[in-house]
């Protein structure tokens, strides 16, 4: 077994009470994000328009991204990202906390303010992908009520790293939940991979039930992330000659992508069948549902 010598942690908490202010950002803020950004990530991070304090101002009146950030006497010292990708769910993702205020809580709060964001915003969930080289996300997630329902592998590109943190291969990031509406889910669950998503479900607390709903309106499609060098096909339902375009749009990804994946929807009724040929092209599964969400449960 290998042992990853070089992930370090505060040697110690710093207890005394700082006078710390978390709130929405501000016009201003964003030459202090970018500071932070570069002293946590260099100049490795994935979205390179985060080193641009425009990126941030523009941010300010979007209704797409809420940054949140915390201020200690008049500078930014940390920041967070709410990013909705419809009206009923949003990512978690992009915290930084300047190096000498670790260790001192900020993320807990900046993450206490975002879930109160999330429930005045009417969200029905929120999740985050956790970079698996840095564990104190990981822990901060579980610790506000997240619970972990996927392992995403290779998602992120070994370019990526974080202080003296870097792997020459791609690594993984952990999906986490916190559900904020628990609604009934009425699904198809592939016979295969049953227990696994029964266990999701109840972790998280949502009650399953088979779907009773008509059938998708088909629809196969790719999507691509040209930085990270990954890319998905969609498959909301079954449709016509399914196999033969399905490994067409697999033949295309395959020449630009290191990671490829299938997000399958589970209102697909024929997901046993569509499950049994990606096994058969060697794919993990990776499930996806649009009732009321967007979720990757």
């Amino acid at each position: 077994m290998s042992v990853v010598s070089n992930i370090k942690s505060p040697l110690f908490y710093k207890n005394e009470d700082l006078n710390i202010k978390i709130r929405d950002i501000k016009t201003g803020d964003g030459e202090d994000i970018v500071e932070l950004f570069e002293a946590n990530y260099g100049y490795t991070y994935y979205k390179k328009n985060f080193y641009n304090p425009k990126t941030w101002e523009d941010m300010v009146n979007s209704t797409f991204y809420y940054p949140v950030v915390a201020e200690y006497e008049g500078k930014i010292v940390g920041e967070f990202l709410l990013h909705l990708n419809d009206k009923y769910n949003g990512e978690i993702l992009a915290v930084v906390v300047h190096p000498k205020f670790k260790g001192r809580g900020l993320m807990n709060k900046m993450f206490d303010y975002l879930i109160q964001k999330s429930k005045n915003l009417g969200l029905f969930a929120i999740y985050g992908e956790a970079i698996m080289f840095h564990p104190f996300s990981q822990k901060a997630n579980l610790k506000h009520g997240m619970v972990e329902t996927a392992l995403q592998l290779g998602e992120v590109a070994s370019f990526i790293a974080q202080k003296e943190i870097k792997f020459e291969k791609r690594s993984a990031t952990l999906v986490s939940y916190f559900i904020l509406k628990k609604n009934i889910k009425q699904i198809f669950i592939p016979k295969i991979y049953g227990n696994i998503i029964r266990d999701v479900y109840k972790k998280v607390g949502i009650k399953i039930v088979k779907s009773q709903k008509k059938s998708l309106k088909p629809l196969i499609k790719l999507w691509e992330n040209k930085l990270l060098k990954i890319g998905g096909i969609v498959i909301d339902g079954k449709v016509k000659n399914f196999e033969d375009r399905f490994k067409i749009l697999f033949a295309k990804a395959k020449l630009k992508y290191d990671m490829i994946y299938a997000d399958i929807n589970l209102q697909t009724k024929e997901i046993n069948e569509i499950v049994e040929f990606l096994n058969n092209l060697t794919f993990a599964p990776n499930f996806t549902e649009k009732i009321l969400q967007d979720s990757h449960l």
